[in-house]
């Protein structure tokens, strides 16, 4: 009976289905490029699913690249920027027991969020874009110090404690649209107080005085 009724849970389980709805996003990383979309479904139809994918603009069919890593990604080249008009996308999911389709509307502007900062240290940014980083320390955690740059690719924190470990994030933003990134992954750093420099005397030594005279 025990079998059995596993048996009937697992034909259940793998009965095909018809398509739901996909969840569909749309995000631009390399602005004014373009932006991608994705999309997934919440539940497995157990049968080849196919997907459609259609971007209107401004009464516009745009052309629509599929993604060569990420199936379920594709990526759309931004006609104009600063546009005033709505970009509209629908994904209709496919198999042989139906479909289902999801449509999205949104704006230029609600899209662009740039990735974390990468290949930074603690003191460098690579990225030029308007920066925001924060710090604080490990051992003694503080609220975050936040500091905010326009402009500028590098900044010296001059408030931390030698010795002390820090972690350090750093964000990005368009200077012009969008909005902030995530965090970048956590650096750690710890200041440190160089030796000074030995000071040189300012009068002569007085057996190099005597040896002038002779």
């Amino acid at each position: 009976m025990f079998c059995t009724s596993n048996i009937l849970k697992t034909n259940e389980k793998n009965s095909a289905i018809p398509p739901r709805e996909p969840t569909v996003t749309c995000r631009s990383n390399t602005y004014p490029k373009g932006f991608y979309c994705s999309w997934h479904q919440l539940y497995s139809t157990y049968i080849p699913t196919t997907f459609e994918v259609d971007v209107q603009h401004n009464q516009r069919s745009l052309e629509v690249q599929k993604d060569s890593v990420h199936k379920n990604r594709c990526h759309v080249r931004f006609p104009e920027v600063f546009s005033s008009f709505p970009y509209k996308v629908n994904v209709t999911a496919v198999n042989a027991l139906g479909k289902a389709s999801t449509t999205i509307t949104f704006e230029e502007s609600t899209i662009v969020k740039p990735g974390p900062p990468e290949r930074r240290t603690h003191d460098h940014l690579l990225q030029p874009l308007e920066a925001d980083i924060r710090h604080t320390m490990t051992t003694h955690p503080r609220p975050w110090q936040h500091v905010e740059l326009s402009d500028s690719t590098s900044h010296t924190i001059t408030d931390a404690y030698a010795g002390k470990e820090y972690i350090i994030q750093v964000a990005a933003k368009d200077t012009e649209i969008g909005t902030w990134s995530d965090w970048s992954v956590a650096v750690h750093a710890t200041p440190w107080i160089e030796d000074p420099l030995p000071i040189a005397s300012t009068t002569e030594d007085s057996s190099t005085l005597l040896t002038g005279r002779l």
